[in-house]
């Protein structure tokens, strides 16, 4: 709300705008809504954040994944275990379409080779930050893990996957040193 109230200071087009908070919250599982003649079923989307949510057009097989499924996964908020479990999910749920976050759609024939390869770019940076996480200079050795070793292409993202990757590694370096301090 305090950001809302300094953007219509600087923007008077926006001084109408209010937040309205949701009647219904979840925090875990689903929930189902029914709109017109359409079942929404509403989930919990880990792994890009810990508050990601998907939406299931059930009659249509067709999912609005959210960040949970992106052209290039990003772990940057969130955490690469609930991710891979939220990819994997939306693998074997049957889907004719997945509206991804920050990308194209992806039609049924398409997605499980999409989920295989987020779940290669993720098995990739794992094992690759793994194997300079215990060297004195890890920091430093992060850039030489490229994108295109991991899987990816630097094009996604209209060119801002090298960005995204770059930070993927570091928040993974880090999550990997405060697991070794636990």
């Amino acid at each position: 709300m305090p950001s809302l109230e300094a953007a219509k200071k600087q923007n008077p087009s926006l001084r109408q705008m209010k937040v309205v908070l949701p009647h219904i919250t979840f925090s875990e599982g689903e929930v189902t809504l029914r709109v017109g003649k359409k079942n929404l079923i509403i989930s919990t989307a880990l792994g890009h954040s810990p508050d990601g949510i998907a939406v299931l057009v059930e009659e249509d097989r067709i999912l609005f994944a959210g960040d949970s499924f992106m052209p290039l996964p990003y772990i940057v908020d969130g955490n690469i275990d609930d991710i891979m479990a939220s990819i994997k999910h939306i693998g074997r749920m049957g889907l004719e379409n997945i509206v991804q976050g920050h990308g194209d759609i992806i039609l049924r024939g398409e997605i499980d080779a999409a989920v295989r390869e987020n779940l290669s770019y993720l098995s990739a940076i794992r094992k690759a930050v793994k194997a300079v996480s215990r060297r004195k200079n890890a920091t430093e050795l992060l850039d030489s893990i490229r994108i295109e070793d991991c899987g990816k292409s630097r094009v996604y993202l209209g060119g801002l996957a090298q960005l995204l990757h770059e930070r993927n590694l570091r928040a993974l370096l880090q999550q990997m040193n405060r697991e070794l301090k636990t």
